[in-house]
């Protein structure tokens, strides 16, 4: 008796769209003034739920502040130079100034 499989790819793609973004080595100076831009974009702001991305309105961290941070730790920055970006506000900041 023939026995038929059936595969369903719904849940790969699920899986693929709920990835994280990769973070791509070397970093480039694009890459970083891009991660910068994400990480101040998607900052959290409290709400009575807990921390919500500020752009996505989802639990914070999102996959772009993920992804801004971890490029820019790739990059050589330290958590505490990321927070700083941050806390300065400024999406035109160049890391290193």
């Amino acid at each position: 008796m023939p026995f038929h499989l059936a595969i369903s790819t719904e849940g790969l793609f699920m899986a693929a769209v709920l990835d994280d973004f990769p973070v791509l080595t070397p970093v480039s100076d694009d890459d970083v003034a891009l991660a910068v831009r994400a990480v101040l974009v998607h900052a959290p702001e409290q709400w009575p739920v807990g921390p919500l991305c500020r752009a996505e309105r989802v639990p914070h961290p999102c996959r772009l502040a993920r992804w801004g941070r971890g490029t820019l730790r790739a990059a050589g920055l330290t958590e505490a130079r990321v927070d700083e970006l941050v806390a300065a506000g400024d999406p035109d900041a160049w890391p290193w100034a």
